[in-house]
């Protein structure tokens, strides 16, 4: 099923922001091993614990490299949306320090009732739209706009829109087209595949879909009921956020010492 521009997502034409890839030497300097899952279909599976200062890191990089336009939004949004952004980037350091070479970014907290492109964000954004991820190459810092009414309605908002942050700005353009590849043929659009990306990293932050989630119209609701814990996409995404994890899917058989070569040697 392919999903195209009827659709809407977040503009009413169908625009998307200006993607800012990584330098390819940056990628190269700071290498994601989820980027293996979609490359060769698989990944050695290692797993270790949490990073221990995974936590601190990331906390760093928001205070560095993240602006916070409150808007006269209440100190709990405030704190939730910097509690949400360290729990989204403490599990993989590598991923820290790619933001800390990406364009940094601008988090606001559209207070209630006020337009989004008053904020300077595309006028052709949707009046249903509850947070929105936005680059343009003349803006010093990308940008997210979360609505304060609907902040504390939905769970997972922050972990949403800094998903698409992170594609557009933390990921090369060989990695950006490899995403595209493995998805263009289920969902066609660029917009659709941006979107598939965020649902799935809505999953592995904020925990199973509700009804309400399924039932979004579009690629949002077709998504969020097809997500499988056996898919190629959810072990990406997994290794993604949380690298030190088992590999989501089939768990492998445990094997001790050199038995794994005897196992594959007798088939």
């Amino acid at each position: 099923m392919a999903f195209d521009l009827r659709d809407r997502f977040e503009t009413r034409d169908g625009s998307r922001p200006e993607l800012t890839p990584l330098a390819l030497e940056h990628g190269q300097q700071h290498a994601l091993v989820a980027f293996a899952v979609l490359a060769g279909g698989d990944v050695l599976d290692a797993t270790t614990a949490p990073p221990a200062d995974g936590a601190q890191r990331a906390r760093s990089l928001v205070e560095a490299r993240v602006e916070l336009g409150a808007h006269g939004a209440p100190a709990a949004q405030r704190t939730r949306v910097v509690d949400d952004v360290v729990h989204q980037l403490q599990g993989n350091p590598v991923l820290v320090d790619r933001l800390w070479l990406a364009k940094p970014l601008l988090i606001e907290l559209v207070p209630i009732k006020k337009n989004m492109a008053a904020l300077g964000y595309p006028t052709g954004v949707s009046p249903q739209t509850a947070g929105l991820f936005w680059n343009r190459p003349d803006w010093q810092r990308a940008r997210i706009a979360l609505r304060q009414d609907l902040l504390d309605q939905e769970p997972a908002l922050v972990f949403h829109e800094l998903a698409h942050a992170i594609h557009y700005l933390a990921f090369t353009r060989d990695e950006q087209q490899l995403i595209y590849r493995v998805l263009q043929p289920a969902f066609g659009s660029r917009s659709a595949m941006d979107e598939v990306f965020a649902i799935y990293s809505e999953r592995e932050l904020a925990g199973a879909f509700v009804e309400r989630d399924k039932r979004a119209p579009g690629v949002y609701g077709f998504t969020r009921q097809q997500w499988n814990e056996n898919h190629l996409f959810t072990r990406f995404v997994r290794k993604l956020y949380f690298p030190y994890r088992a590999a989501a899917g089939p768990a492998m058989a445990p094997r001790r010492g050199g038995d794994w070569m005897k196992g594959i040697a007798q088939r």
